[in-house]
């Protein structure tokens, strides 16, 4: 039994510039394979060195290509293309879901991608500081005045207490032109509240930021379609510029269904690098796993991280998802009870 110190793992920052930086110049090497031997004739101490480089990498080391992921990167890419040469009008894209279905990590790996690109291309001339994108993510029951100001801290610009969301605006708009930002992702775009004082033209300002910023705009956010922010006047820019594509997990109904749910199992299985895990083997508990998680991408992430760390430090390198089973032991005792609470008396 070993103890694994989680909490030293790097975790990126994505909230300021610097942070976002560090986060595309991150290269995580994909940790040897070892075999059980291998991992034996290890000392304590390289023993968790080696436990967690393999949990740094299965967390932050590369995502799952499912085919919705895929299916957004191509488009983005076509539409970034397009918007070089386009002086209005710009297109971009919305990623709705309901919670859980790895909207933030697809946005933000697809960006660190582009701007990997953006790199290895150089700096474009003139360019000294260039800020190929910008990240911000919505806090909750946000203004569009709050909004602009998450921009300015992303960027380490001071902002003076009495400045207008015009103001901000404008001053946004003359740093990304300066800089050559290509790409701006607003996540968690469902927190900028339409039904309350101050936000009621939300998307007014949406539509003018995709307008002053030459900037491809992406925005994340759950269940973005009921959330009021494509309603009113914007609504209709939104359906000819923007495409709603949705990362939601499709009902387990089906071969293709679930070979799709199969291959997302495996790939995960893959990434955790546990020495005694037979490939293939974490298929005996697909029909666990997504009925814990409805085929949400997010959870089972979590749900096979945590197991992994305990098939870690158990020494069984091999999932085991007694935890899980647990958990859902646990949630039906409660609902029965619940339900005998709620049962007439005879």
């Amino acid at each position: 039994m070993i103890d694994l110190d989680v909490a030293a793992m790097r975790k990126p920052n994505w909230q300021t510039k610097e942070g976002w930086a560090d986060f595309v110049g991150e290269r995580l090497d994909e940790p040897e394979l070892l075999t059980r031997p291998q991992l034996d004739a290890l000392t304590d101490t390289q023993r968790i060195d080696y436990c967690m480089r393999r949990l740094e990498y299965m967390e932050n080391g590369r995502i799952s290509l499912t085919a919705q992921v895929r299916d957004i990167r191509d488009e983005l890419r076509l539409r970034m293309v397009a918007n070089a040469s386009k002086r209005g009008g710009k297109l971009g894209i919305i990623v709705n879901g309901v919670p859980n279905t790895g909207k933030s990590t697809t946005v933000t790996w697809l960006a660190k991608e582009f701007e990997i690109r953006r790199r290895e291309r150089g700096n474009p001339r003139g360019v000294n500081s260039p800020i190929p994108v910008i990240y911000v993510s919505t806090p909750a029951d946000c203004t569009p005045k709050s909004l602009l100001k998450e921009f300015h801290a992303f960027l380490g610009r001071p902002t003076r207490p009495r400045m207008t969301a015009p103001e901000l605006l404008n001053d946004l708009a003359e740093v990304v032109a300066d800089c050559r930002t290509d790409l701006i992702v607003i996540d968690e775009i469902h927190n900028l509240k339409q039904n309350r004082p101050g936000a009621k033209d939300a998307t007014n300002y949406l539509k003018q930021l995709s307008e002053k910023c030459q900037a491809t705009f992406v925005y994340a956010g759950a269940n973005v379609e009921r959330s009021g922010l494509l309603d009113g006047g914007w609504a209709a820019q939104v359906a000819t510029r923007f495409r709603i594509m949705d990362l939601t997990p499709p009902p387990l109904k089906g071969q293709g269904s679930f070979d799709r749910w199969a291959a997302l199992l495996e790939d995960l299985e893959a990434n955790t690098k546990l020495v005694s895990q037979p490939p293939g083997k974490i298929l005996d508990d697909a029909a666990l796993l997504w009925d814990a998680t409805h085929g949400c991408v997010g959870e089972v992430a979590g749900i096979i991280q945590l197991a992994t760390i305990e098939a870690m430090q158990s020494g069984t390198e091999r999932l085991r998802f007694t935890r899980l089973r647990a958990v859902i032991d646990d949630d039906r005792r409660r609902q029965a009870a619940r339900q005998r609470e709620l049962a007439p008396v005879a």
